[in-house]
C-alpha cells in the first residue's frame, strides 16, 4: 500500500499559488489486501514546528481535507499524510508546499523602458553576491508577458506568464526558485517582455489593441537568503536598465519576428516608474503554468504543386515550431502555420486575419530558435529560406497548462478510437490557460458555451480542477459587475461581442462547469468557493424574468442556443429548436443544481438557499411543461434537440422514454443521422441510451457519413471540427468566415463514451462511488475505460463474445465502492477489487 498525488487545492508540491483555504487530498495505490481507509493522520509543519496535527481522523477526507492553518507568507511546508487501512497496513507519504507573497507589501516598483511603447523590451538589473547563498525566490509579474533569464539562462520551465486572466481584477504573480541560478560575484537579471494578452491585438475582425494599457512593464523582487547575516532583496525599480529586445515584434494571432543581431546590443537606456492604471491587485497566482507537454517529429515533407516547402506534423496542436540552424548573418527563415493543405498546396484562409507567422534572423552564430511570446494551432508549417533546410532538424511542441490525462478509452474500432484521440488532442490544444474555442485564427478566446457543453467530457480525460478554480474565479469576477450575469467570454473583453453576456447555454457555464467539477473530484471546498457565482447567475436570471413580469420563464434575450444545429431551413448559424425553450430549461437546471449544491454545504444560510432554490425549480418546471409540453407529455419543439433536452434535463418526469421515442424516430427521419448543435449534440446519445435506444446512439457515433463524426475521421481530422461540414467531402473547406479545425465541442460525445458506452460514471463526488453500466455492441468487438479518479483507478471492460454473451472486467479502486448493472437488469455491489462477469 502506498500514497501517491498528494495535492494541495488540486496542485502537487504548489509554490506561489493562492492556497486559502488549505484542502489537501492524497490517493492510495497498490493497496494489496486493504480495502478501506480506517484512519489518517495529517501533519503539516514549518521549519520542524509543527503547526497542525489532524491526530488519527477517522473521518479525514482523502478528496478534501480542510487543514485550519493561519499561513504566512514566502514560507516553506512541509506535510504528511499516514493511512491505517481496515486490515492494519499503513501508508505514510510527505510533500511540501510553499506561499507567495499573499497580503504582505511590495517593494518592488512597476517599471516601464524609456522606449517607444511599441517595443518589445528587454529590462536588466546588475548586482553583487558576496555571501554563499542558502536559497532565492524571485517573485515576478510582466505585462503582456515575459520571461525571466538569470545569468543568461531561462529560469523555470513555463511560458507565456503571467498567462491569460482578467487583468483588470487581479495580476497574478509567479514564484521562482532561483537558488541554482546565481553565483557569487556579479549576476545580472533580465525580464523580457512581449505585448500578450495584455495589450497586443485582440479579438476577432481585427480585434483591439491596448485594453488593458499600451506600455510592456514589469515588477519583480528577490529574496536571497543567506546563513549568516541578513537576507539580500533585489527589487525592481529605477536603478534598473532596458533595451530593445531581438523579439522586434510579437502578436498572439501574428507570430513574431526574431532578430539575433541583437542579441549582445549594449544600447541600454533607463526605465522610469509606471503604474498599470486599468489593472487590479497583485495577487498569488490560480494559473496551472504554461509548459511543453509533448513533442513530435515530421513525419512528412512536402514539396506542394506551387514549389512550397511544407512540414507536416501529422497532428493538429498547439505550440511552436523550434530548429537548430546555422545560416549566415543577416538570413532569415520564416514559418507559418496551418491546420490544412487545399490541392495540395499550404492554406490558411480559414486563420482569417491571423499571420500566424515566425521570423528569425540569423546573426550568423549557430542557434537553436523558437519562438518568446505566442503560440499557433497548427499542423503543417511552411518553410521560406533561401538556404537548404535539414526537416530533422525541426520539432513541433505541444504547450498547455500543465495538467496531465487521467481517462483512456480504447475500442476494436480504429476510427471510433481516433475519435476518442481527437477530443482529448481538441481539449489539450484549447487549455492553454483558458478553455478557448480555438487555438489557431484571431480569437482563441475564453467562450463559456463551448466550455460548459464539454466540461463534464473535459473532467472524465484529463485532470482539471485547479484549472477549473482559476477560469472560475475570473468568472466570478467578471459577473460582480454585470449584476451576477455570466459574460459569453472570460475574461471578457468588454469591447465589440465578446463584451455581450447572459446568453443561453453560455452563461450557464457558472453553475454547470463547478457543478460537474464538484462531481468529478468531490471538494467541497471548491464548490463552496464557486458558490456565490452559481448563485449570482441564477438571481441574475430570476430578477429578470420576475420583471418582465413571469412565470418562471426566460422570455426575451439573444442565446446562441443550439448553436451550429443543421435542422434550421433558414440560414445561418442558429438552430431550429426554440431559443426560450432552451433557455427556459437551462434555467430550471442551473436552479437546481443551486439548490442541490446549497443541500451539500453547511450552514444555516445554505440549508435556507436549499429550500428556496428547490421550491424556485418546481415553479420553474412547471411553466416550463405548460408552456412547452402537450397535454400528451411531448415536447413542442419538435426537433432532435428539443426531445434530448426533455429528456436529460427530466423536464416531464415519467415521460423520458416517450420523449426517448420521439427523439429516436426524429433520428430515423433524418436517414439516421443528427442534426443537432452544441446544445443537443452533447445531449443526443446520452438520452437515446437512457430511455432506451442506445442501439440508435452507437448509430449516429459509427455513421461515416456527412454529418458524424467519423465522418471527420474519414477526412484525416485529428482533432475535432468547428462545424460538421469544415471539411467537404472533396476534401475542400467549407467556408473560410468561421472555419476552425480544432474546436472542442462536438468532442462531447466521448463523455458519452466514457459514461454509457464503456460504463463508467460517479454516483457519489469524487467517485467515492460508482455506477459500471456498459453496454456492449457487437459492432465494436470490446472496449475499454480506464479512469485515474480522484478515488483512484476504475476500470472496466467489457468483451462481445461469439455464442452472444458479453464477457466484463471492472476494477474498484481503495476506499471506493461501485454497483454494476448488466443490460439485463441483473446488478451487484461491488466493494474495491478486481472483477470478472460473463453474461
Amino acid at each position: 500500500m502506498k500514497l501517491t498525488q498528494l495535492r494541495v487545492n488540486h496542485i502537487e508540491t504548489p509554490a506561489g499559488f493562492n492556497i486559502t483555504p488549505v484542502s489537501l487530498s492524497w490517493k492510495v495505490e497498490d493497496a494489496g489486501n486493504a480495502k478501506f481507509q480506517k484512519t489518517a493522520r495529517i501533519i503539516v509543519k514549518r521549519k520542524d514546528v509543527t503547526v497542525f496535527d489532524s491526530g488519527e481522523d477517522s473521518k479525514a477526507d482523502s478528496l478534501d481535507y480542510r487543514a485550519d492553518i493561519e499561513l504566512l507568507p514566502r514560507t516553506r511546508y512541509e506535510w504528511s499524510v499516514c493511512v491505517t487501512a481496515d486490515n492494519g497496513e499503513t501508508a505514510y507519504a510527505e510533500s511540501w508546499f510553499e506561499t507567495g507573497k499573499m497580503t504582505e507589501g511590495w517593494q518592488g516598483k512597476w517599471i516601464t523602458p524609456e522606449l517607444d511603447q511599441s517595443v518589445q523590451p528587454v529590462l536588466s538589473k546588475k548586482f553583487t553576491i558576496n555571501k554563499s547563498v542558502t536559497g532565492a525566490r524571485m517573485y515576478v509579474c510582466g505585462l503582456g508577458v515575459y520571461e525571466l533569464y538569470l545569468n543568461g539562462e531561462k529560469a523555470g520551465n513555463e511560458f507565456l506568464a503571467p498567462g491569460y486572466h482578467s487583468y483588470d481584477f487581479h495580476l497574478q504573480v509567479q514564484t521562482y526558485d532561483v537558488t541554482d541560478y546565481l553565483k557569487e560575484g556579479e549576476n545580472e537579471i533580465q525580464i523580457w517582455l512581449g505585448d500578450g494578452w495584455y495589450k497586443g491585438r485582440l479579438g476577432f475582425d481585427g480585434g483591439y489593441v491596448n485594453l488593458y494599457g499600451d506600455r510592456c512593464c514589469a515588477t519583480a523582487e528577490l529574496h536571497i537568503g543567506h546563513e549568516d547575516g541578513p537576507n539580500t532583496l533585489v527589487c525592481t525599480d529605477e536603478s534598473w536598465r532596458s533595451k530593445v529586445s531581438p523579439v522586434t515584434f510579437s502578436n498572439i494571432y501574428d507570430g513574431e519576428i526574431y532578430d539575433a543581431r541583437l542579441e549582445d546590443a549594449q544600447n541600454w537606456g533607463p526605465v522610469r516608474l509606471y503604474e498599470p492604471e486599468k489593472c487590479g491587485a497583485l495577487t498569488d497566482r490560480f494559473s496551472l503554468p504554461i509548459v511543453k507537454k509533448e513533442k513530435l517529429s515530421v513525419c512528412q515533407v512536402i514539396r506542394t504543386p506551387k514549389e512550397e516547402l511544407v512540414l507536416d506534423f501529422g497532428q493538429n496542436l498547439t505550440g511552436w515550431v523550434e530548429f537548430d540552424c546555422e545560416l549566415p548573418e543577416g538570413a532569415r527563415i520564416r514559418l507559418t502555420a496551418s491546420e490544412i493543405l487545399q490541392d495540395g498546396c499550404f492554406y490558411h484562409d480559414n486563420l482569417r486575419t491571423a499571420k500566424t507567422e515566425f521570423t528569425y534572423i540569423s546573426n550568423g552564430k549557430r542557434a537553436h530558435v523558437r519562438p518568446h511570446f505566442t503560440f499557433y494551432g497548427f499542423r503543417y508549417m511552411k518553410v521560406e529560406c533561401s538556404f537548404d533546410i535539414e526537416p530533422e532538424n525541426f520539432m513541433a511542441y505541444h504547450i498547455r497548462s500543465d495538467f496531465d490525462q487521467t481517462g483512456w478509452i480504447e475500442t476494436g474500432n480504429e476510427k471510433v478510437n481516433r475519435l476518442f484521440l481527437n477530443a482529448l488532442w481538441s481539449q489539450k490544444d484549447n487549455f492553454l490557460d483558458v478553455p478557448t474555442d480555438c487555438p489557431q485564427r484571431d480569437e482563441r478566446l475564453g467562450w463559456t458555451g463551448d466550455a460548459q457543453v464539454f466540461s463534464e467530457t473535459a473532467c472524465c480525460n484529463m485532470y482539471m480542477p485547479a484549472f477549473y478554480r482559476k477560469y472560475l474565479w475570473d468568472m466570478r469576477a467578471e459577473q460582480s459587475i454585470l449584476g451576477g450575469s455570466v459574460p459569453n467570454v472570460v475574461p471578457r473583453l468588454k469591447q465589440g461581442m465578446v463584451a455581450e453576456h447572459g446568453s443561453c447555454p453560455w452563461a450557464d457555464a457558472g453553475v454547470i462547469i463547478p457543478w460537474n467539477v464538484y462531481l468529478y473530484y468531490g471538494s467541497k471546498t471548491l464548490l463552496e468557493e464557486c458558490y456565490p457565482g452559481m448563485k449570482a447567475w441564477v438571481e441574475c436570471e430570476r430578477r429578470r424574468e420576475e420583471a418582465l413580469g413571469g412565470p418562471y420563464l426566460v422570455k426575451d434575450g439573444f442565446h446562441f442556443a443550439d448553436w451550429l444545429a443543421l435542422d434550421n431551413e433558414q440560414p445561418g448559424p442558429f438552430g431550429a429548436t426554440d431559443p426560450l425553450y432552451i433557455a427556459s430549461a437551462y434555467y430550471y437546471r442551473c436552479t437546481k443544481i443551486v439548490s442541490q449544491a446549497a443541500e451539500i454545504l453547511t450552514g444555516r444560510n445554505y440549508q435556507k438557499d436549499a429550500e428556496e432554490y428547490g421550491r424556485l425549480a418546481d415553479e420553474i418546471l412547471r411553466a416550463v411543461q405548460d408552456t412547452y409540453f402537450e397535454e400528451d407529455g411531448t415536447c413542442k419543439c419538435r426537433t432532435q434537440t428539443g426531445a434530448a433536452i426533455a429528456a436529460e434535463f427530466g423536464l416531464m418526469p415519467g415521460k423520458q422514454k416517450k420523449e426517448g421515442r420521439e427523439l429516436e424516430k426524429r433520428v430515423r427521419e433524418n436517414q439516421g443521422h443528427l442534426n443537432t448543435g452544441f446544445v443537443g449534440t452533447t445531449l443526443l446519445c446520452p438520452a437515446l441510451t437512457h430511455t432506451g435506444h442506445h442501439k440508435t446512439a452507437v448509430d449516429l457515433l459509427l455513421n461515416e457519413e456527412f454529418p458524424g463524426w467519423l465522418y471527420c475521421v474519414n477526412l484525416g481530422a485529428t482533432t475535432i471540427w468547428e462545424r460538421w461540414d469544415s471539411v467537404l467531402a472533396d476534401g475542400r473547406i467549407s467556408e473560410e468566415g468561421m472555419n476552425s479545425l480544432n474546436h472542442y465541442s462536438y468532442g462531447s460525445i466521448v463523455g458519452w463514451m466514457y459514461r454509457d458506452l464503456c460504463g463508467i460514471r460517479p454516483v457519489k463526488p469524487g467517485f467515492r462511488r460508482a455506477a459500471f453500466e456498459p453496454h456492449p455492441d457487437k459492432r465494436l468487438g470490446y472496449a475499454e475505460c480506464k479512469m485515474d479518479t480522484a478515488s483512484g483507478t476504475y476500470r472496466c471492460r467489457w468483451d462481445c463474445l461469439d455464442d452472444g454473451t458479453a464477457a466484463y472486467e471492472v476494477q474498484v479502486p481503495f476506499h471506493a465502492g461501485a454497483v454494476i448493472k448488466f443490460p439485463d437488469g441483473e446488478t451487484h455491489e461491488l466493494a474495491p477489487g478486481l472483477y470478472r462477469f460473463i453474461r
